[in-house]
């Protein structure tokens, strides 16, 4: 009866150690629920990322923000030394300016005029009117274009006076701004009819029929005033301006 169940006994542990073996590696086989997955790592890398980005973006917008901020404050800080360096210089011009200014009523005021009155270099000053006697000959028209290119015009006489300063100061026959229309009246450059006259005796005369501009003419010492002549020919010319006038 003992051998039976000895024999029992030990098939029955060999099935509980076949069966303990049996199990081995189908507990190895099971993952262990404290390493995570795969998938579980890719997305917490994911998640990772999207909290990373996440930040970058957020600390990219702070920096956008304060490069504004300083950009704007570079500008107005530029700005500012700009607009005082351009005061600082205004005031310092204008300090030249005046003391210039004081310099030059100085050295061109005219010294019989009753303001600081003055005239272009070269030109004459009479009774508050600047004058031009021209070196070259030009034809009439000719000195009428070259007075107007500085800003003047054939002298148009209007007194005695101004005729007699003429007279003293002139050199030769000179054009002034006195022609014949169309309809045969003598206009003036300013656009003025002629009134008061110094024509020389016998003239104008119209000799030949084509003198139709006037020109200043002596022909003696004692003896002056105007000749109608023939506007083709050239002759010396004077030039006539207001006085500039400086103020105080």
């Amino acid at each position: 009866m003992s051998a039976p169940s000895i024999y029992q006994d030990l098939n029955y542990q060999d099935s509980n150690v076949y069966s303990v073996l049996e199990d081995v590696p189908r507990k190895q086989q099971q993952p262990s629920r404290n390493v995570p997955t795969l998938q579980e790592k890719e997305e917490e890398a994911k998640a990772v990322q999207k909290r990373t980005n996440r930040v970058a973006k957020d600390l990219e917008k702070k920096l956008r923000f304060w490069r504004i901020i300083a950009g704007s404050l570079s500008l107005l800080i530029i700005f500012i030394i700009i607009l005082v360096v351009a005061i600082f210089f205004t005031q310092f011009k204008k300090g030249i300016d005046n003391s210039t200014l004081q310099m030059l009523k100085t050295d061109i005021c005219v010294n019989n005029a009753p303001s600081c009155t003055y005239c272009p270099s070269n030109w004459i000053y009479h009774s508050g009117n600047c004058y031009f006697f021209s070196i070259d000959s030009l034809d009439w028209t000719a000195s009428r274009d070259n007075c107007r290119r500085m800003d003047s015009q054939l002298a148009v006489i209007k007194n005695r006076d101004e005729e007699t300063f003429i007279d003293l100061t002139g050199q030769g026959p000179t054009w002034i701004g006195l022609s014949k229309a169309q309809n045969g009246s003598w206009i003036w450059e300013d656009g003025t009819l002629l009134g008061d006259s110094f024509w020389q005796y016998g003239e104008p005369n119209n000799n030949g029929g084509m003198e139709n501009c006037v020109e200043f003419f002596t022909v003696f010492y004692n003896s002056s005033g105007w000749n109608d002549s023939q506007c083709r020919l050239p002759k010396r010319s004077l030039c006539k301006r207001p006085a500039g006038v400086l103020s105080a």
